[in-house]
């Protein structure tokens, strides 16, 4: 009777550590938004030198290391590292040009694992997936690969568990309504890239719709209501960049007179940088609500941004943090109130910053 007993304690512990990632009753994205301590910037390097870092910064304590995670982990990151998001008490990095992810501790960016994106021809031969970027959902973090796949991690095991076929050269990826939005650039497949967004169920995993949204599109994000929006790119020549909105019933509709470089939703608002040839960047604020630019350009203080690269803003504070590149020289990293107001910058963090993290 005893063994039985110990049986089941180590049966429900095993089952509560199981669970206590993956977030059955409240998943880690549904959270609230909390004061934060410290930034992760992830650089992607130079395309094919193997130079992907990670820079640290404490707010508080104003301590900084811009090759965190080799201090760390005593080697390097990998090649043209593309994204990075936090899930649970885990950060996951896509690396592109590896063709890994690397799982690391999100307190003490100690590496847990490094998993293989990498796929065997009949001949046997390994090729790179080329994953992209990533998007977290009831113990899954789900990754878009130039492969024309989505791959499902398994947030305890980490290890992957499933893939799905999209369209070609898929990029960006959010959840919502119970589905997986993938956008569909062909961006490998110049001039004939894709027009389309792929729609996962995520209970079946499986594609369920494609999307037309218009040629070449690359972010995707969505809002507390239900919509998501798309950023699509053009051809770089005579069809130029615009601003699509995918309705829960799959209506698209174009957002006028917003061309959008890069993007992200944080509180029912898009914070969009927008660059233009020869031109300082701009940050515009358009609400999800109203559907309304509150603003055209967000920087009140007179402060330039040359060669604004990525945007990332703060659900707590309303800050909202710029990177820029040439790609070939360190960026920086600007940072400004929810005021539009200049607050600091981290200069020379590394080659292409191209996401930021946020810690509590």
């Amino acid at each position: 009777m005893k063994k039985k007993n110990v049986f089941i304690l180590v049966l429900l512990a095993a089952l509560f550590a199981a669970c206590s990632d993956s977030d059955d009753i409240i998943d880690p994205t549904e959270l609230p938004p909390s004061e934060t301590q410290k930034i992760l910037v992830l650089c992607e390097g130079a395309w094919n030198k193997n130079n992907s870092t990670l820079a640290f910064y404490d707010l508080k304590s104003k301590t900084k290391d811009f090759d965190y995670f080799t201090t760390v982990n005593k080697r390097g990151l990998g090649d043209t590292a593309n994204d990075m998001i936090k899930y649970g008490s885990k950060i996951y990095i896509v690396v592109n040009e590896s063709g890994t992810i690397e799982v690391i501790d999100a307190a003490t960016g100690k590496s847990l694992k490094q998993i293989e994106m990498k796929e065997k021809t009949a001949e046997g031969k390994e090729i790179n997936k080329q994953p992209r970027n990533a998007a977290a959902y009831g113990g899954k973090v789900y990754v878009t690969s130039f492969d024309n796949t989505v791959t499902r991690i398994d947030t305890v095991l980490l290890a992957i568990d499933g893939s799905v076929t999209v369209g070609r050269d898929p990029e960006g990826i959010c959840i919502k309504n119970g589905k997986i939005y993938v956008a569909n650039s062909g961006g490998l497949d110049f001039p004939n890239y894709d027009k389309t967004v792929s729609v996962i169920d995520l209970n079946s995993f499986e594609e369920i719709k494609q999307i037309e949204v218009g040629l070449n599109p690359y972010q995707v994000f969505a809002d507390s209501q239900g919509d998501v929006y798309v950023s699509v790119r053009g051809d770089y020549a005579d069809i130029t960049p615009s601003f699509k909105k995918i309705s829960p019933s799959y209506e698209v509709s174009a957002i006028a007179n917003l061309t959008v470089s890069e993007f992200t939703i944080v509180n029912d608002k898009a914070y969009i940088l927008y660059n233009e040839w020869g031109k300082e960047s701009e940050v515009k604020v358009f609400d999800c609500k109203t559907e309304k630019v509150v603003t055209d350009n967000f920087v009140t203080d007179g402060t330039a941004i040359s060669n604004g690269y990525k945007i990332t803003a703060d659900a707590y504070s309303g800050d909202v943090y710029v990177t820029t590149s040439d790609y070939t020289t360190s960026g920086n990293v600007l940072c400004f109130d929810n005021k539009g107001e200049y607050k600091f910058t981290l200069p020379s963090v590394g080659i292409g910053p191209n996401k930021i993290i946020l810690l509590d």
